[in-house]
């Protein structure tokens, strides 16, 4: 459903509060990057082939610890869910012709029972059985022919097909299928599961400010000395990511436990063309094809991260028409960026509505072109805290303005990942990423081989 893109998040909490430690670019793998009075310590590194970063304020052990306990963390979420480990949970599962209840393990049937709960609450538009689809359209795991699948093929492909074939129990925990060929793929919730999953390991550690991010998936707790840990928002179809027109808005992120966590979806960054006609990652599991409509990126706000990640693939495959009144049924903070033509369209509910002004008087300010849309939604956030909100926001986007005015911010560097999952990324030396298990073991063998010969 979701592959590699870059992302729509920019991790701001870099330029808030301490100063930023090290050089811009990222570091290998379990690497600290701290200085002597710096009272964060940044961790980075590369997992379910993407990259994460990590950083604790004030944090209570040594940094190679930290290191250590993130990367054993990293590697659990992939023995249970890689679909490119062959002995994955989640590997064995589609392997198997059985129909019966297949043991698994307790994170394991709880991603899968929220991947079921998103998919009924869109009407089916989170869908984690489009694997076959997504291969078919050329962005899977498996070999591609950079050619657009007929309808005969499409069609085939249907029985295998849909959430309601699959189910899941928690005692004991397993899943079930109808049909032997039905095989699930996390990656559009993955990520996200796996960010919650750093930030609670964290917190068995008693570190209590945290930032975690996985390929622009983001969850904070605590703050950063006393300062909220900042996210910002890309602009959709923005080439220099270094410019100073590119952030829509800067976000106080986890300024209340409801608004700890952040994911966004998008179409403008992983997509292919044949015939002139552009083809985005997205795939709609009703239509069987990629998404059509001129939503370009979503942003939603939860409490957790594998929440806002599910449902920010739902809200892009549905487009803003049949998403805005599932949004409003839900209660979801989402921020809803349309294209048309050169122009840009908002949509925001919840925590996001009052940045819909912010990004309207900004654009306006820097001449961009810019339709503010209003709707009648209620904005969950009480007016007690609007206005220190407003202030925050102020103050860290003359800040973001500020630091990329000196190209300091980020390094003009973006982050693999935003609406992917474990798939596809190129290294450097142009190879594809084997980065499931974050460092080179013995499990990885075999994904490592496999990954070589089809870069070759």
């Amino acid at each position: 459903m979701k592959t590699i893109v870059l992302t729509a998040v920019f991790l701001a909490a870099l330029i808030v509060g301490s100063p930023v430690h090290g050089d811009s670019g990222s570091v290998a793998a379990g690497s600290p990057v701290q200085g002597d009075s710096d009272p964060v310590v940044a961790l980075s590194g590369s997992t379910m082939g993407t990259t994460y970063s990590v950083k604790v304020f004030d944090p209570p052990l040594p940094a190679d610890d930290l290191a250590m306990a993130i990367d054993a963390e990293l590697r659990r979420v992939n023995s249970e869910m890689s679909t490119y480990l062959k002995t994955s949970e989640i590997s064995r599962f589609n392997d198997s012709a059985s129909t019966d209840w297949f043991p698994v393990s307790p994170p394991l049937a709880m991603v899968v029972q929220t991947a079921i709960h998103v998919s009924e609450k869109s009407n089916g538009a989170f869908d984690v059985t489009v694997g076959p689809l997504v291969d078919a359209w050329n962005f899977g795991a498996a070999e591609r022919s950079g050619k657009v699948p007929d309808k005969t093929t499409l069609e085939e492909m249907r029985p295998r097909i849909g959430n309601q074939k699959m189910h899941v129990r928690d005692d004991p925990p397993a899943l079930k299928k109808d049909i032997s060929q039905l095989r699930i793929d996390l990656s559009a919730i993955a990520k996200g599961h796996g960010v919650d999953r750093v930030v609670d390991r964290l917190a068995e550690l008693d570190c209590k400010n945290v930032f975690v991010e996985i390929g622009g998936e983001v969850r904070v707790a605590g703050s950063k000395g006393g300062t909220p840990w900042m996210v910002g928002v890309q602009r959709p179809d923005v080439g220099n990511l270094g410019d100073q027109n590119s952030l829509l808005f800067p976000y106080p992120i986890g300024t209340t436990p409801e608004t700890s966590s952040m994911a966004t979806s998008g179409d403008y960054r992983n997509f292919f063309e044949v015939d002139g006609v552009r083809y985005s990652h997205t795939i709609d599991p009703v239509t069987l094809h990629p998404i059509v409509h001129d939503l370009a990126s979503v942003t939603v706000i939860a409490s957790d991260c594998m929440t806002a990640d599910a449902w920010a693939t739902a809200i892009n495959v549905m487009g803003v028409d049949k998403a805005l009144p599932v949004i409003r049924s839900e209660g979801l903070s989402t921020f809803l960026v349309s294209r048309s033509d050169k122009n840009f369209s908002f949509e925001a509910t919840g925590e996001l509505l009052p940045f819909k002004e912010t990004v309207a008087q900004q654009m306006a300010a820097t001449n961009q072109p810019v339709t503010l849309t209003v709707q009648k939604t209620e904005a969950t956030a009480s007016s007690s805290r609007l206005f220190p909100m407003m202030i925050v926001t102020a103050l860290a986007l003359g800040l973001v303005v500020v630091f990329m005015s000196v190209g300091v911010l980020f390094g003009r560097k973006s982050i693999s990942g935003s609406c992917g999952g474990i798939a596809s990324m190129e290294n450097e030396d142009g190879h594809v990423s084997c980065s499931l298990c974050s460092n080179p073991a013995d499990a990885c063998k075999e994904l490592r081989e496999k990954m070589n010969q089809k870069s070759t």
